[in-house]
């Protein structure tokens, strides 16, 4: 009786209360990305954001788009790299005529755009490139993603939908061909070393921050705001796991529920028991505080499983 009085109480009431800042940054994230609403302008301005489109509104010819491989007969080569730094992304393109590069462009991008948009950014100036100059050419690239994202005829992201049908234009003037990444070609490892120096170049181009960015910013909005609650908290619960756990980290999951009774001190210990009436006394039958120190470092009728008491400049993870 006593064990199932014990499982059917909340474990911990203190951390339970912390769903509602979860909540909110779910209500922020439909908020910003849905309903493009400006309550939650200081974590993400809406104003250069990606969105999902209407699949059944994109026309019948920009939804498949067939690629056409290398044309040795094409007298320009393309390569192209995109790269990120921890807080810059860029992209360069570097055009060949006869194995030499004669023309480079390098171009940095917002801090929330990912490689991912770079690459498509980059074969996109490409195409543009074929275009104005009335040029066939070759594009290589080794972002296989891009090329899958071009191909599919169901993408829901717009920032997508536009390179293809800016791609659909001068589709008889490119071949576009996927080549493996530092495999030792000389056009790839030259526009890789480009690109690291693009994400350091003054002329930037304006993409839309994808759906992931609004993620990343929504988690970091909750784990900011979980840091808080947590410093700020002074239930008992909480000030003693803060003895073990300082801060909040997500790669901290503890699956053992032995191990959460210990940190919380909510568990089957008589301090914890007495405090829901379900014992007279909240010591153990030595007459020490009952609690989960008592269990795991003192008590007598544990001694065969005790752990040595932490020091408590070593307690903290």
């Amino acid at each position: 009786v006593l064990s199932n009085d014990f499982h059917q109480r909340p474990q911990c009431p203190d951390w339970y209360s912390q769903l509602h800042i979860v909540a909110k940054g779910l209500y922020l994230k439909f908020q910003i990305w849905v309903m493009r609403s400006t309550e939650a302008q200081d974590i993400l301005n809406i104003e250069n954001l990606d969105k999902f489109v209407n699949i059944s509104e994109i026309p019948p010819e920009n939804k498949l788009i067939e690629l056409t491989e290398t044309k040795y007969e094409y007298i320009y080569d393309v390569y192209m790299a995109g790269s990120r730094t921890i807080s810059e992304t860029g992209f360069a393109v570097c055009i060949f005529k006869n194995n030499i590069s004669t023309e480079e462009h390098l171009f940095s991008l917002g801090s929330c755009n990912t490689v991912f948009q770079a690459e498509l950014a980059a074969i996109d100036f490409a195409a543009g490139w074929a275009l104005r100059n009335n040029a066939k050419v070759n594009i290589f690239t080794d972002s296989q993603s891009s090329i899958v994202a071009i191909k599919s005829t169901n993408p829901r992201s717009e920032f997508v939908n536009n390179i293809k049908r800016n791609i659909f234009n001068p589709r008889q003037l490119i071949s576009v061909t996927w080549i493996k990444a530092h495999a030792g070609n000389p056009g790839n490892e030259h526009a890789d070393l480009q690109t690291k120096l693009a994400t350091e170049m003054v002329v930037q181009l304006n993409y839309p921050a994808p759906y992931s960015c609004v993620k990343l910013k929504i988690n970091q909005y909750i784990m900011g705001e979980l840091e808080d609650y947590w410093k700020n908290r002074e239930s008992n619960s909480i000030l003693r796991v803060r003895t073990y756990v300082d801060k909040v980290d997500k790669k901290l999951l503890i699956r053992n529920k032995f191990l959460t009774y210990f940190l919380s001190g909510h568990g089957p210990f008589p301090h914890y028991l007495h405090e829901f009436n379900l014992l007279d006394s909240p010591n153990c039958i030595f007459a020490l505080v009952g609690d989960a120190d008592n269990i795991t470092f003192d008590c007598s009728l544990t001694k065969d499983y005790h752990f040595k008491r932490p020091v408590d400049a070593h307690k903290t993870t």
